[in-house]
């Protein structure tokens, strides 16, 4: 049997790129490319997409092109559009980009790295600090915090840039960085 966050990842990157769509993925998908055993059942990405071209990445999942209107409204309205990828009950989580001067510096900092042996485009470890710190000063989540610690224990990360960006981007690192 394939793994099925192998054969989900495929089916993903490959309808992003046939559509010529730039991505990076980011969450705890993200954090397990670094060796972190952990628990998820979606793939969480963000898209430079605008709402109207939803209907690209749809027509490679054509269960869910019935929806099309509903997620061009959530785009628009900044919500998450999921789909599922039903052959392995994976889930996709799409996040629209959002022009910032931060956004725009994680999107040029991600990664191309060859993950169960597909290649991607991943959050830098830096960047998935910073959304991690977010998610936890809006959840208190154990799990986001197990995911900082763990990301936290490389020795060869930025932390002029971590430090830079949670202070410009007023984001509470809870004494996690130093």
């Amino acid at each position: 049997m394939d793994n099925i966050f192998a054969v989900s990842l495929e089916k993903l990157v490959a309808a992003l790129e046939l559509e010529d769509i730039n991505y990076m993925i980011v969450g705890g998908f993200a954090v397990s490319y670094y060796n972190r055993a952990r628990t998820t059942n979606d793939i969480d990405l963000i898209v430079q997409i605008y709402p109207e071209q939803i209907g690209k990445i749809l027509k490679h999942f054509p269960m869910w092109m019935g929806f099309e209107d509903s997620f061009k409204q959530n785009l628009k309205q900044g919500m998450l559009v999921n789909i599922t990828n039903y052959e392995t009950g994976i889930r996709y989580d799409f996040m629209a980009y959002k022009d910032s001067d931060y956004n725009y510096t994680a999107f040029e900092r991600r990664q191309k790295v060859n993950f169960f042996g597909v290649d991607c485009y991943l959050a830098s470890k830096e960047d998935l600090i910073i959304a991690k710190l977010r998610w936890y000063n809006m959840s208190n989540s154990e799990k986001q915090l197990e995911d900082l610690r763990f990301l936290l224990l490389d020795n060869k990360l930025n932390m002029e840039y971590l430090r830079w960006w949670t202070f410009k981007l007023k984001i509470k690192s809870h004494g996690l960085l130093g």
